[in-house]
């Protein structure tokens, strides 16, 4: 009778230090749950989005340019600083005007991109021109470029590349 009811509070024992045990596992399995479902601690800003993207291509010798939509969905303007692409020997942002009656391409230094806005980079404005594009370009293929961002952030996107009409 000694040894049953020994045996019945080591058992016990032990069942209460595995239910312990179990408790503090799923303790940290519900804490860590609860972060990845939260996603980062942004107050439930949305990140950097690029939509529309594609690259207007016409030939190696001849610089091909990017355009796209880059979306901010935060609370803070975003400053776009610069582009990198393996499929380019280098990548510039640009601005097209229109200054005397003359078409002009301007190399920007940043581009501002508004809290909860958007920037087009589009045919006649914004665009990356990226210089020396790689022999392997072509209609059909698709690049990935990476943006860089003021604050050190980087978003990388693939850009689908059309021809010369944009088709």
């Amino acid at each position: 009778m000694l040894r049953d009811n020994l045996l019945r509070v080591t058992t016990m024992t032990h069942i209460r230090r595995r239910l312990s045990e179990m408790g503090a596992v799923l303790s940290v399995c519900f804490v860590v749950i609860a972060a990845l479902v939260s996603g980062p601690a942004r107050g439930g800003e949305q990140e950097l989005t690029v939509s529309g993207a594609w690259m207007r291509f016409i030939m190696p010798s001849v610089p091909a340019a990017a355009y796209f939509r880059l979306s901010n969905g935060s609370a803070r303007p975003r400053v776009l600083v610069g582009a990198d692409s393996p499929a380019c020997g280098m990548l510039m942002l640009h601005e097209s005007l229109v200054q005397n009656g003359m078409d002009r391409m301007v190399m920007l230094k940043s581009i501002q991109v508004p809290a909860h806005g958007h920037v087009d980079f589009a045919p006649g404005h914004y665009h990356l021109m990226c210089m020396a594009p790689s022999k392997g370009m072509s209609p059909g293929q698709s690049v990935t470029i990476s943006l860089r961002f003021a604050d050190g952030e980087r978003v990388m996107a693939r850009f689908t590349v059309r021809g010369a009409t944009g088709r």
